[in-house]
């Protein structure tokens, strides 16, 4: 048992033993682990001229706060990938460069920059190469 486990299952029974309910370990939530995703094949997005890529890791599925974790890849293509936002999202970049465009501001984002992609916004996504991103969108899992 890990030094976690132990602590979790020890607040968990005083908390428990407060509301007066018998309330275990094992039925508390669980840690969601994924080994080595980021090796994790990453699905087309199916839009054509666009080399673009979106695969869903992880997520939480509760409808009145979803949040959804995966990854994101854009390679050099014929067409921009276009987007419009209806869910806010952050992207990480990994690797590589991605152009981000919102018609008033362009950013040439690599590895280490932070993304912020509100609702409502239309983003132009482009890449002279190629890049990739981990991304959470306030969405529920395979809506994108």
């Amino acid at each position: 048992m890990t030094q976690f486990t132990r602590a979790t299952g020890i607040a968990i029974g005083m908390v428990s033993m407060w509301l007066g309910a018998a309330v275990s370990a094992q039925d508390a939530p669980q840690i969601t682990h994924i080994d080595d995703a980021t090796a994790m094949e990453i699905a087309p997005m199916d839009t054509p001229g666009v080399n673009a890529f979106l695969q869903d890791v992880v997520g939480a599925d509760n409808p009145d706060k979803p949040i959804t974790c995966g990854f994101f890849r854009l390679e050099a293509s014929a067409e921009p990938l276009v987007y419009t936002y209806d869910y806010d999202e952050t992207k990480l970049i990994l690797e590589g460069e991605i152009t981000v465009s919102d018609g008033t501001n362009s950013i040439d984002a690599t590895a280490g920059d932070v993304l912020l992609l509100p609702k409502g916004a239309t983003v132009t996504f482009t890449t002279k190469t190629a890049g990739k991103a981990y991304v959470c969108g306030a969405r529920l899992r395979d809506t994108a």
